[in-house]
């Protein structure tokens, strides 16, 4: 990747090392809110991006959301992109009627990218007429308040000569013969409409069971001359006046027969990418869905999607049902935030091993040689990867080959498949008996540029290290346990992206993760993750920073008090009654909370999870962030 990407949190303690060498380097601007981070993904046109002069071509670039705050485009603090080197010059690819906001601004991001999902923004780059290639630089920015970190992009271009004779722009420049124009128009009429392409869309016919929730994407672009000042995504007939075998409302609809209403602003040229979901009917059989694209009550496109039920909902299944004359649904269970579990990848050190020996019982695995594919490992096969002199080496079945990319290994069936580092041992025994080198998902092999240590780098489902994080002893309360696991959920989840190739350290410099054999030796941890899935702290809807620790002296302290910087408003100082009661000496950083006063709160004053976390964590909710 040619992008440099940034770390989006701190480091508790700095490890010193470095990301892996870029052609393209950051302008270096100043971030004032370090919650608004990004990542670079992906961009729509391969570089270098062929145009003809005069002509003009849309280009979509994809970030990540790495940050702790949502991304909007409407309100003071919109994202959008400013050129850059030199910062805010007028960009010889602006156009008028492209959707950019002015010379040296590009349209606004499209739609609310929460922490964890990708945005889309959207470029029109118009061909200047003097042929050649160029750089265009720009960077992420949240309007008036913050550029946003890693946010720094660029776009080559090659502008070729026409295949048709382009004209020069006509510019009035005498203010009467403009003035004239204008009084001979004044009389007339100008009707303006608006436009809409669908560019993309999840799916176009499904299987499923009756009452199964299905899960849509839908993207659309203003292909119009006008803004959009918000939209509207509807089907059918409302749910309640709809036979029951053809009812398609979701729980999360906004009534029986609106899927979503949204109030953003879409500038001429700007994307707009939905998420939403239908009900399979109940009755087996064949059926069309439906679905609208309207704005000011104009529509602008319409879908339909093949559905295929293959057997009847089960017995107790329920189809929503909303009040036909408040539009207001009456069941309202609660959305996930995102739309799907994330990721984590986790650095575990593996400085005093000469090589890395791996095997599966479980399933196959693919193995890459960086991004490409050499072929598959069979279960039960061993694997041995070294590094020496700056070449990774790997042997394993039918697979032999040398490189200087990292190493990577990944399931091919069953993304929860657990491995084995053969000759790895983290001996921990007042968890359980054992090794502790069995992990669930990927492994990359990688060495850190600046300490020399070499990594193995587990990539794992968020849930399934989870129920690996060993911070939590046997026998401690179960609501405690929840508690605990949500706080280290949530802690993992604003860590991504905290160091150079992976995103937090399976050692007590972040989490304690141990991997696999928790679950066999500590069954409370996988229970309680199972009661909690999905379930984050956050405070004022954003996803907030969780330190934990061991006991304190009789109070919590303040973030600020111990790290400085900012005070954080749900990090300040409580009474740990039961510290206190025991005369306890404090434990740890004394930040967050007191895992000693926790437990025994759970048990003495009989708190669930939720309000454990509300206590020590002050002010903030437990929010299910997905399902």
């Amino acid at each position: 990747m040619k992008r440099i990407l940034f770390s989006l949190f701190f480091s508790f303690l700095a490890l010193g090392l470095l990301p892996a060498q870029v052609d393209a380097a950051d302008p270096g601007l100043t971030i004032r809110y370090p919650d608004f981070a990004a990542q670079y993904v992906s961009q729509s046109h391969p570089d270098p991006i062929t145009i003809e002069a005069g002509k003009s071509e849309f280009v979509v670039v994809k970030f990540k959301n790495v940050g702790t705050s949502a991304w909007k485009n409407e309100g003071k603090h919109y994202i959008s992109a400013y050129t850059m080197e030199p910062r805010e010059r007028d960009s010889v690819f602006f156009g008028n009627g492209t959707g950019w906001n002015n010379p040296w601004q590009t349209g606004r991001m499209a739609g609310t990218v929460y922490p964890g999902e990708t945005a889309e923004i959207g470029v029109t780059l118009h061909a200047p007429l003097e042929v050649g290639a160029y750089k265009e630089e720009f960077h992420l920015g949240a309007e008036v308040w913050t550029w946003v970190k890693g946010g720094y992009f660029y776009l080559d271009v090659d502008v070729v000569e026409p295949t048709a004779v382009v004209e020069e722009p006509i510019v009035v420049e005498d203010e009467k013969e403009a003035k004239g124009s204008k009084e001979a128009n004044e009389n007339v009429e100008v009707v303006l409409s608006h436009e809409a392409k669908r560019i993309g869309l999840s799916k176009k016919k499904v299987e499923a069971v009756g009452g199964e929730k299905i899960k849509v994407v839908a993207i659309y672009q203003n292909t119009g001359d006008t803004s959009w000042n918000g939209y509207q995504l509807s089907t059918g007939a409302p749910a309640a006046l709809a036979s029951v075998s053809t009812n398609f409302a979701d729980h999360d609809w906004k009534s029986g027969n609106i899927i979503l209403a949204a109030n953003d602003a879409v500038a001429p040229g700007g994307l707009v990418r939905e998420t939403f979901y239908f009900r399979a009917p109940e009755k087996k059989g064949e059926y069309t869905f439906s679905a609208q694209l309207a704005v000011d009550s104009s529509s602008l496109d319409q879908f339909d999607i093949n559905v295929h039920v293959t057997e009847n909902a089960p017995l107790n299944y329920t189809a929503p049902t909303f009040d036909t004359d408040s539009n207001v649904e009456i069941a309202d269970p609660e959305t996930p935030v995102l739309d799907e579990e994330p990721r984590i990848r986790v650095g575990l050190s593996t400085k005093e091993q000469k090589s890395l020996q791996f095997v599966s019982y479980e399933d196959d695995y693919r193995v890459f040689n960086g991004d490409k594919e050499m072929g598959i490992l069979p279960k039960k096969k061993i694997a041995i990867m070294k590094y020496a002199g700056g070449v990774y080496s790997y042997d394993g079945g039918d697979v032999d080959f040398r490189t200087n990319n990292r190493v990577r290994l990944e399931p091919v069936n069953n993304e929860h498949a657990v491995f084995t580092l053969m000759n790895v041992s983290r001996p921990m025994n007042w968890v359980g008996p054992g090794d502790f080198n069995k992990y669930r998902g990927a492994l990359e092999y990688q060495i850190g540029q600046n300490d020399g240590i070499l990594y193995a780098v587990n990539d794992l489902l968020l849930e399934d290290y989870v129920k690996g994080v060993s911070e939590t002893a046997k026998g401690n309360q179960m609501e405690f346990v929840k508690a605990n696991l949500t706080a280290a959920r949530t802690y993992a989840y604003v860590s991504r992206g905290k160091y150079p190739f992976f995103d937090v350290l399976g050692s007590t410099y972040d989490q304690l993760y141990l991997g696999y054999n928790v679950e066999v030796y500590n069954p409370q941890v996988p229970q309680a993750a199972e009661a909690t899935r999905g379930r984050m702290v956050t405070y004022n809807g954003e996803v907030a920073i969780t330190p934990y620790f061991g006991n304190s002296g009789g109070y919590t302290k303040a973030w600020h008090t111990v790290w400085g910087g900012k005070s954080k408003p749900w990090l300040q100082p409580v009474k740990a009654t039961y510290d206190l009661r025991d005369n306890r000496r404090q434990f740890g950083h004394g930040v967050g909370l007191s895992q000693r006063d926790a437990n025994i709160r759970a048990k003495e004053e009989g708190l669930d999870y939720k309000e454990l976390l509300k206590y020590y964590y002050t002010g903030t909710e437990s929010t299910l962030m997905y399902d």
